[in-house]
């Protein structure tokens, strides 16, 4: 143990290091006061009288009704018996009324003991304060007592809580490198830590290193690494880890085979994803409505609405009753299977349950809709989720004005984009592309263009998709030097033209007869890292054998078979069309095409 005596542990917090030792209290960086409740306060939290809370449970408020009656008491209990309700309360994760608690202790002048310290501490690390949480140590190392694991613990947690896990694990580090033991829950946080950030590997070496400090893992270590490496799709390594638990008698719980199924949904692995339901089953461990969901969702996103369904009658008849996603991945199940008549089925079916459809159930059935050109119908499910007192969220509206600009309609779209704007939506980079893309193909391309400088005066950058869309339909305009400019302005703006912008001026230049013009720009995409796929050589060998420079075609097709890519349809149309019974490289193309 590090005595605080002489040695100085030096830790990051929220904001600057932290020297725990004696230089630190000389320096008064650590010292405590009520000022830091107050600060607490200041910073946005309001510290209420949480005995006027109506909805705390009947315990919490017997545990007030006791604060209260003993902050009146005379003689006052002591300090033990403070925090023995203190401890009941936070137990209950009402951090925020513990810390009004302490605050009001404070006030009447009750000394704390490391207990309290502890207490306060883990308030503030579970509140987003870890800053205020680390400023306790000082308090700790002033009364005379050493650091402990259970307190550093707290600290760690609070970091990794806020999102400072790099800094998480230099704590963990440190402390261990000063000779502290971190135990189950210690190693638990930094693993759980790094599982939230996607470093899956590392926390698996770091449940290894947890072993052979001689400290046995549980079940949230492994589940928390499980998770992780699922959803990273290395499935098969979680289940190497599962397979492990098991084997040194650690029982999975829900949650671990949840993430398992999880995994092996995503992966389409069907047979060992319904092996493990029936596994956990046959353990008595009942599967929650997560488990079944996440099941449901993955078999609808892979077109086998009927199998969801089969899960569903499982789910029911273990007395689990669909809930609002459950319904929602079922109508998008059936909408992407275009059958609209089984997901307005299922929207009456959880109506009747008891179930109210939320703003994404209308909007699947508003994308439905737009998509089968059905606007009117799409118009009027927005205005009775409105009736129905639910919000449009923006992917509601930008469903509804994609469908508007693809059924020809661009000015309508852009009338509910300003009705939108004017009730306090902000559009996003996605909704203006909806636009900008819709007027280009409605050929108003000075509608677009305002739109494009629009996003430059609200300071919302357009990315590579806006560029390509304008360029393209510059391109489709007959409008080159227009689209040459804006190709230009890419360097300024930081963006890194991609495929569909090259292939997109390619094919300009080639339907304005400016070969020359093309071939450069088809040139410039390999010195630029972007190089030309099957489709940008098709798009530029139709270009050439279009307005009959059979030299340049014939040098393409050997490049493009070369690079092992083949012609498309059009492509081999035209070939045949200009083919000559001397022509080797047309016929080895047609040879190409037809094996």
């Amino acid at each position: 143990m590090l005595k605080s005596s002489r040695k100085s542990l030096v830790l990051c917090s929220a904001s600057a290091p932290f020297s725990f030792g004696i230089n630190a209290q000389k320096k008064g960086t650590l010292r405590f006061c009520i000022s830091c409740l107050h600060a607490w306060s200041n910073n946005g939290v309001q510290l209420t009288n949480t005995t006027k809370t109506s909805s705390l449970s009947t315990n919490i408020n017997d545990a007030l009704a006791s604060f209260n009656h003993m902050l009146h008491m005379n003689p006052m209990p002591s300090v033990i018996e403070f925090n023995k309700l203190l401890s009941s309360i936070v137990k209950a994760k009402r951090f925020q009324t513990g810390v009004s608690l302490l605050k009001q202790m404070d006030l009447v002048g009750i000394s704390y003991d490391v207990c309290t310290i502890k207490i306060l501490t883990n308030c503030f690390c579970n509140l987003h304060h870890v800053g205020f949480g680390f400023s306790m140590v000082g308090r700790i190392i002033k009364l005379g007592f050493r650091l402990d694991i259970i307190m550093l613990t707290t600290l760690i947690n609070g970091l990794c809580r806020d999102g400072k896990i790099a800094q998480g694990v230099e704590l963990f580090d440190q402390i261990v490198a000063e000779g502290y033991r971190p135990d189950v829950y210690t190693y638990t946080v930094i693993i759980n830590g790094l599982c939230k950030i996607g470093k899956s590997h590392a926390a698996t070496s770091l449940l290894k290193r947890m072993v052979d400090s001689g400290c046995e893992p549980n079940v949230v270590s492994y589940s928390a690494i499980i998770d992780s490496l699922c959803k990273d799709t290395f499935v098969s390594e979680g289940f190497e880890l599962f397979s492990e638990m098991k084997g040194k008698g650690i029982l999975p719980d829900v949650f671990t085979y949840t993430s398992l199924i999880h995994g092996f949904c995503n992966s389409g692995r069907w047979k060992e994803a319904s092996a493990l339901l029936k596994e956990m089953m046959d353990e008595n461990i009942t599967p929650n409505i997560v488990t079944f969901n996440v099941m449901i969702s993955e078999l609808c996103k892979d077109g086998k609405v009927s199998k969801a369904n089969g899960i569903v009658k499982i789910m029911t008849e273990r007395g689990i009753e669909p809930d609002i996603f459950t319904y929602n991945t079922l109508m998008d199940g059936y909408c992407l299977q275009n059958n609209i008549n089984r997901a307005k089925r299922i929207f009456r079916m959880m109506v009747t349950k008891g179930c109210s459809p939320d703003t994404f159930t209308y909007t699947i059935l508003i994308h439905w809709y737009c998509k089968s050109k059905s606007i009117d119908e799409a118009k009027r499910l927005l205005g009775e989720m409105t009736s129905k007192g639910l919000v449009p969220d923006m992917f509601t509206y930008n469903t509804l004005m994609r469908g508007l600009c693809q059924a020809g309609s661009p000015l309508d779209a852009h009338e509910l984009f300003k009705n939108i704007c004017a009730h306090g939506h902000l559009p996003s980079t996605v909704t203006y592309s909806i636009l900008i893309d819709g007027f280009c193909k409605h050929g108003d391309l000075d509608a677009a263009l305002t739109l494009f400088h629009e996003m430059h005066k609200g300071r919302l950058r357009p990315n590579i998709a806006i560029y390509n869309i304008l360029i393209d339909g510059m391109c489709k305009a007959g409008k080159l030097e227009d689209a040459k400019d804006l190709f230009s302005k890419l360097s300024v703006e930081a963006l890194q033209p991609d495929l569909h912008t090259f292939t997109a001026l390619v094919k300009g230049f080639c339907n304005g007869g400016l070969l020359d013009e093309a071939y450069e720009v088809f040139g410039k995409m390999e010195e630029d890292g972007c190089p030309p796929n099957s489709c940008s050589y098709n798009v530029i060998i139709q270009g050439f054998l279009r307005h009959k420079d059979l030299q340049g075609a014939r040098r393409l097709i050997h490049e493009m078979l070369d690079k092992g890519f083949s012609a498309d349809a059009t492509t081999t149309a035209l070939v045949i069309d200009l083919m000559s019974n001397d022509d080797v490289t047309m016929k080895k193309l047609l040879d190409h095409v037809e094996n």
